[in-house]
């Protein structure tokens, strides 16, 4: 077991705590090589496995894959906190100039927007203290207040989403669509964005706003997370877990033996 941080977009914590969001797509890194003939090369930091035939990927890939069934995930999301901006002495950019920092005013943090905040350091009154909005990448695990326990892990194409999987990934047929788009079964999608005719369409605008124009043509192969959410803070999980089940955890073998034996697979060969 182990925990990771996760980003979500705002959209998708709002379908995270709704309920409504199982599933989470990554795109492997690094990529599958693609060896022609349908074979292709995987690799992880613990070593690689050459010549896996496509149809054996699904099979094969989760191995390689770091995020595993049984690890927990803390979400990190855009929040708000009081603060103000420092330059961090000896330290300076590419460019030359002095290196901000954020240094926050106390752990009170809002994911709520306050009725005034800044998004960025104020060349003015950068030592002024006020509330910033801060991106989900630097959120500290101590205020995540979501956590995600792994079930499933699948490898496949991008564009293998299935409609029933593109559900679990939140999309939904959105409430106030525009009456003509409801009558043309144009209203699916996620909040902001309602006008898809398909949950595999919206998914597809989902996924090119998060990672760029063209992402869902190039058709990664992704992992496929499938996950239950507790709206817990993951030390609070992780104090809960470690109270109620410090027998049932005795004797199991640890990540690293877990990962030996998995990079010791032998090579499948490419049917030729």
């Amino acid at each position: 077991m182990a925990d990771r941080p996760m980003p979500f977009s705002d959209p998708m914590v709002s379908a995270l705590l709704a309920g409504r969001k199982t599933q989470t797509r990554r795109a492997l890194n690094p990529q599958p090589v693609d060896l022609g003939g349908e074979c292709w090369h995987l690799e992880n930091q613990h070593g690689g496995v050459f010549g896996v035939p496509t149809e054996e990927m699904g099979r094969i890939a989760p191995d390689y894959v770091r995020i595993q069934p049984g690890d927990r995930l803390w979400v990190r999301e855009t929040y708000f906190q009081r603060g103000h901006w420092e330059t961090v002495p000896g330290v300076f950019t590419k460019g030359g100039r002095p290196k901000w920092a954020f240094v926050s005013a106390d752990h009170v943090t809002l994911f709520d927007a306050p009725a005034t905040y800044r998004k960025g350091r104020h060349n003015a009154d950068p030592a002024a203290v006020a509330w910033h909005k801060r991106l989900g990448r630097f959120m500290p695990r101590q205020y995540s207040r979501l956590t995600l326990i792994v079930e499933a892990v699948k490898v496949e194409r991008l564009k293998a989403i299935s409609e029933t999987d593109a559900i679990a990934e939140g999309l939904i047929k959105v409430i106030g669509a525009p009456a003509r788009a409801a009558e043309l079964g144009c209203d699916w999608g996620f909040e902001g964005d309602s006008r898809h005719g398909s949950a595999i369409s919206a998914y597809a605008a989902l996924w090119n706003s998060i990672n760029g124009p063209g992402s869902w043509e190039a058709n990664p192969w992704v992992a496929a997370y499938t996950f239950r959410v507790i709206n817990q803070n993951i030390d609070q999980v992780a104090a809960l877990a470690r109270h109620g089940n410090a027998d049932a955890r005795h004797g199991q073998p640890t990540r690293q033996s877990i990962w030996i034996l998995r990079s010791s697979r032998p090579a499948i060969c490419c049917r030729s």
